[in-house]
């Protein structure tokens, strides 16, 4: 699969997020962030890792090791950041993106994403789990 074309079933499908096994997709969203993929870890825990795919609009660190948690081996994105790539380099995951950024955004556009920031600092797949949950959770709170 190439780039350019995993990007155009994104927009085919009007998605964020898909999942495909073996070449068929098993799974889209529209939810932004890592929101798709906790929601397929929760809802696909019987889904064999063996022949998935990850296309997904921007992989950050924090999405990177989500895959990582779920065991994908090839992630296609428009978008990544430079602390993804490094991640997928060290967990020997296929991570191609059209594009790569020195980091991944917060909502406002004034800093960085606070879900990466919450895995900058780890490569261990529970550890970045419970961070970016604490982190979830943390920015849901009402203040």
């Amino acid at each position: 699969m190439k780039v350019e074309f995993a990007n155009a079933l994104l927009e085919k499908n009007d998605s964020t997020c898909i999942i495909l096994k073996d070449g068929e997709i098993i799974y889209t969203s529209s939810f932004i962030g890592v929101k798709p993929l906790l929601v397929f870890m929760e809802n696909h825990r019987d889904v064999s890792p063996e022949g998935l795919v990850l296309v997904d609009k921007v992989i950050g660190k924090a999405a990177l090791l989500l895959a990582a948690r779920m065991r994908f081996r090839e992630i296609y994105t428009p978008v990544t950041s430079l602390a993804a790539l490094a991640s997928a380099k060290e967990l020997n995951i296929s991570l191609n993106a059209a594009e790569v950024v020195p980091y991944i955004k917060n909502r406002t556009n004034t800093g960085m994403c606070p879900i990466e920031m919450s895995v900058l600092h780890t490569n261990d797949l529970e550890e970045a789990y419970i961070n970016i949950n604490e982190a979830i959770r943390k920015l849901m709170a009402p203040n």
